[in-house]
């Protein structure tokens, strides 16, 4: 915005490739519902010509959009008893969860990567009545679900796939090439089962008439180019024939090629989606005045800092944040993620986070790994015996889950004075007031399944007081924590045929759900995340929680050593060649002494 790096090429990317791609799909008044008619199309009246196009007039909204990660964070909303303004509801109207009844979830690992998710399986999911999980792979989260409906990969689909990203312009759409491995159906065909199932049930026929044309869903795809001004034109076939480049891909019929967000604003000078049309740094809703958000701030971490969490660090007289009366000292994770406090940078940084007293001195980062989608084939062999220094596909160290295992990454200086070395086993602890759930002790049976233990790697890229886990890993269960004592080779691996990654815990041992009152405002005017029009306040994904943030402090001590059966160290930090364990020869090899250059005449 201050250097005009906006609606340019090359100016960034400005885009994600994640849930928001619902809005590549696009619908607007003046041309046609774009995904939403297949969303929203109203099931007393289902559309059962073939041929017929989606509309706004066949269009019955009937759902009510809610953010899952509520359910991560407790199946709760935001509510505080502050000193000052008494019980106080931060989370929105248009935000406000219902009690979650029946979870029915595909192409997602949803319990395992879910912030807090030991809290979530030992005190959310039980009043849950009916889980449900639709998967190609069975996951952590298959282990604590009621049914388990397997589906097809992509490789093996039977029917036609669509799919794009908002990060790139390409459509796409294909079909499996392979017959199935197993006794599995279609996405589709899965939920076109049940719709009849209930059919049969109800005397209802319109359930599975809402699926009629699961076997040929080019029906549904066809209606969805139809009706988004995105894929003006466009038909299954066209695409399939290779009319538009390659057979199966085409163009969105984007502004630009490679996507240059916001260029119609800036070329065109068409309005920004915002209240006044333009970028601002300033803004004046009710909710980011009261919280001393109004302007762009820096606020530190409501968690991973060493200084006093969720600071605001402004000296502006234009912030005048309301605290509530919440004592500065007040560590209560509500109570610390809804206060409100300014104070300048000479004043912040002579603060100390009272976690950081207690001894989590360890900011732990838990990015996406580059071996596996989210979680997806994360004990794969191969992937797993990559995504860390401790793949070993013979298992000498019985201890070892698998063929591989996690590894936290800290500075080498960091391990030194806590004494540990390279490849030692290490227990990797957040707060005990909330993880890995809340009212967590050492005599639940629970938590020595869900208390974090991971191989260490010594690393001076990382600062101190810095490390790192990825997050892309099978938790550990109680079926595979019971394995490793049960089993000969002691391999973490149920009976069901579920595969951990670690011997306990996961990277979501260390992480909580939170819930940002600035994500729940009601007045915040924004545009709609899969059409052409405008909100105020919730919409799913677009303005919303979302559990972050995900990094914390941690307390790092040593579980084990990193040699064979618990002996001695880890043999690969005896060679002298690793990372902050090097031999003088492998220094003088790093500073270049090794080299000898001699002129030639």
């Amino acid at each position: 915005m201050l250097i005009g790096s906006i609606g340019v090429p090359g100016g960034g990317v400005s885009t994600w490739a994640g849930n928001y791609k619902g809005g590549i799909f696009h619908g607007a008044p003046w041309h046609g519902p774009g995904v939403g008619g297949f969303i929203n199309e109203d099931p007393f009246h289902p559309l059962r010509d073939p041929d017929a196009k989606y509309t706004f007039d066949n269009q019955r909204h009937t759902v009510h959009g809610e953010e899952t990660s509520y359910w991560g964070y407790g199946d709760r909303p935001l509510i505080v008893d502050t000193p000052a303004a008494g019980r106080k509801v931060f989370t929105g109207r248009t935000h406000l969860p219902t009690p979650t009844k029946v979870i029915w979830y595909n192409n997602a690992n949803l319990i395992n990567q879910a912030k807090w998710a030991y809290h979530i399986i030992k005190h959310v999911n039980p009043k849950v009545d009916l889980i449900v999980d639709q998967q190609i792979e069975w996951t952590g989260s298959a282990e604590f679900a009621d049914i388990m409906v397997p589906a097809n990969s992509w490789l093996e689909a039977r029917t036609l796939e669509m799919g794009g990203s908002c990060s790139n312009p390409f459509l796409q759409v294909w079909q499996g090439g392979i017959e199935p491995l197993h006794d599995t159906r279609d996405d589709i065909e899965i939920f076109a089962g049940a719709a009849r199932a209930l059919s049969r049930l109800t005397g209802d026929e319109r359930f599975g008439q809402y699926f009629e044309f699961s076997d040929r869903p080019e029906v549904y795809l066809d209606r969805v180019l139809a009706a988004s001004f995105t894929t003006e034109g466009y038909t299954t076939s066209d695409i399939l024939a290779g009319r538009y480049g390659e057979p199966g891909g085409a163009l969105f019929q984007y502004r630009t090629y490679p996507r240059v967000p916001f260029l119609e604003q800036i070329r065109d000078s068409l309005p920004f989606y915002t209240d006044t049309g333009r970028l601002n740094a300033y803004v004046d809703i009710p909710e980011a005045i009261e919280y001393g958000e109004n302007l762009i701030v820096h606020r530190e971490a409501v968690e991973a800092t060493r200084h006093l969490p969720n600071v605001i660090v402004s000296t502006s007289r234009f912030l005048r944040p309301e605290d509530y009366g919440i004592d500065p000292a007040e560590m209560d994770a509500d109570m610390r993620q809804v206060r409100n406090i300014k104070m300048s940078w000479q004043e912040a940084k002579a603060t100390t986070n009272p976690l950081f007293e207690e001894g989590f001195r360890f900011l732990c980062l838990t990015p996406k790994s580059r071996h596996s989608v989210h979680s997806s084939w994360a004990v794969t062999d191969w992937h797993w015996l990559w995504a860390s220094n401790f793949g070993d596909p013979y298992r000498a160290d019985t201890r070892m889950p698998g063929v591989g295992e996690p590894q936290i990454h800290m500075n080498p200086d960091d391990a030194r004075d806590l004494g540990l070395a390279g490849g030692d086993y290490v227990w990797i602890d957040a707060s005990s007031t909330d993880r890995p759930f809340i009212d967590t002790g050492d005599d639940d049976a629970f938590f020595e399944v869900a208390r974090l233990q991971v191989r260490l790697t010594l690393n001076p890229a990382y600062p101190r007081g810095v490390t790192m886990l990825k997050h892309a890993f099978y938790m550990a269960t109680p079926r595979t924590f019971r394995a490793q004592a049960a089993r000969d080779d002691h391999r973490a691996l149920a009976p069901t045929g579920y595969q951990s990654s670690f011997r306990s815990g996961s990277q979501q041992s260390i992480t909580r759900g939170w819930a940002p009152p600035m994500h729940q405002t009601d007045t915040l005017f924004h545009k709609r995340a899969g059409a052409m029009g405008f909100v105020f306040g919730f919409d799913v994904d677009n303005h919303a929680i979302n559990t972050t943030p995900k990094e914390t402090l941690v307390r790092v001590t040593k579980a084990a050593p990193g040699g064979v059966g618990g002996q001695g160290r880890w043999w690969r930090g005896t060679t002298g060649r690793a990372p902050g364990e090097e031999n003088a020869r492998m220094q003088s090899y790093l500073s270049g002494g090794l080299i000898e250059v001699r002129g030639i005449s």
